[in-house]
């Protein structure tokens, strides 16, 4: 394998967003979007896919993992390092400065549709990341010039048939719809890892009139990124279609977690649907809640929901709505990352990111908000 080697900065200063908008009793104060399209190449591979991110504040850097499955249309298994430029008024631009190709211990590539990178996360140390895979193995743990430590596949409990025929199998994880979400506490003493949809066992995916029972689990994790035992299983319903489409798929899965305490996550839900006859564009709702798991029945060790005693006491992990993207953005497109951003004014921020799908009626979107309130203490 050839390492790709650290490039120059190159900016892209396009798309930027003149709002600067607060719905009424906000809990946070959205400052502006930036938009990269997805004709933006680095390295003469197209740029795009975003599914995670990640910030390491002493560095000022953030590191973005894509759902790129080693296809000659989306390029190999990678994430990149970015430096996102940023002032009161939000994000002024976003700097590419690396792309690290994810490999195995060998420093060998990945096999094509052999992973496709979903949930990111700095080990406490930040000397490596952490990273979910929607093919493969569903764990593992890479440093950060991207060779493979560890596999952590034999952590997810055998109900998940994490990694195995998902399409055949009559229980366990949705094909396409299986570990969405990472993060690390900020104590970094725990790692949650979040399912999109439903087990199998568990119940259905999302409809209109219906939500969709995901799990959320909880590891014990060590500073060097070794993840522990499974201390927890929770409970966290998606919501119903909010609108549905004439044209094809509407759907509702949960598309990024972010840990704001040992109990404590922000979790984002993204809806999607077919716009037009066929594939050719989706429109997306986009929410996100702040839900709380110290009073949800942690059932861990439970294959079935079918096998939780007193079914009729299982308290799921409470939600509130934060942010519904309709209320700052005509398109928010298809959002899978959040992290924190940089402290603005003394007050911490969040950055939003969109998985373009390398798709051209799409572009990869970043959205700054700053909590002006302290929601996120």
């Amino acid at each position: 394998m050839k390492k790709v080697l650290l490039a120059k900065y190159i900016a892209l200063t396009v798309g930027m967003s003149a709002l600067s908008v607060s719905a009424i009793g906000a809990e946070l104060t959205f400052l502006n979007e930036y938009s990269i399209p997805t004709a933006t190449s680095f390295q003469n591979v197209k740029f795009g896919g975003l599914s995670a991110m990640a910030y390491d504040p002493a560095k000022g850097v953030y590191y973005a993992i894509t759902d790129a499955r080693n296809t000659p249309a989306e390029g190999m298994a990678r994430f990149y390092t970015l430096n996102i430029k940023t002032n009161s008024k939000g994000i002024q631009r976003v700097d590419i400065q690396n792309m690290q190709q994810l490999t195995d211990a060998d420093g060998k590539s990945f096999k094509e549709q052999e992973v496709d990178g979903e949930g990111f996360a700095l080990t406490p140390d930040k000397k490596s990341v952490l990273w979910t895979s929607e093919l493969g193995s569903p764990l593992r743990l890479s440093s950060l010039d991207g060779k493979l430590k560890k596999d952590f596949a034999d952590k997810i409990p055998v109900s998940y048939n994490a990694g195995g025929d998902l399409k055949k199998a009559p229980e366990g994880l949705r094909n396409g719809a299986t570990f969405e979400g990472a993060s690390v506490t900020p104590d970094g003493k725990f790692l949650f890892v979040a399912a999109e949809s439903a087990l199998k066992q568990d119940g259905g995916i999302s409809t209109t009139v219906s939500s969709s029972p995901v799990r959320i689990l909880k590891f014990a994790l060590q500073p060097d990124g070794n993840v522990g035992e499974l201390v927890g299983e929770y409970i966290y319903n998606v919501d119903p279609i909010p609108r549905i489409t004439k044209y094809g798929v509407s759907d509702n899965g949960l598309s990024e977690i972010l840990a704001l305490g040992n109990d404590k996550l922000l979790i984002t839900e993204r809806a999607g649907r077919n716009a037009s006859e066929g594939f050719n564009d989706f429109d997306f709702n986009i929410r996100t809640y702040i839900s709380d798991l110290s009073q949800a029945t942690n059932i861990i060790g439970k294959k079935s929901l079918a096998d939780v005693e007193k079914k009729n006491l299982l308290q799921p992990v409470s939600k509130k709505l934060l942010i519904d993207f309709d209320d700052y953005t005509k398109a928010p497109d298809c959002i899978e990352a959040v992290t924190f951003g940089p402290q603005i004014n003394g007050k911490k921020s969040l950055i939003f990111v969109s998985d373009n799908n390398f798709q051209p009626y799409q572009a990869t979107k970043f959205f700054m908000f700053v909590d002006d309130k302290g929601v996120l203490n």
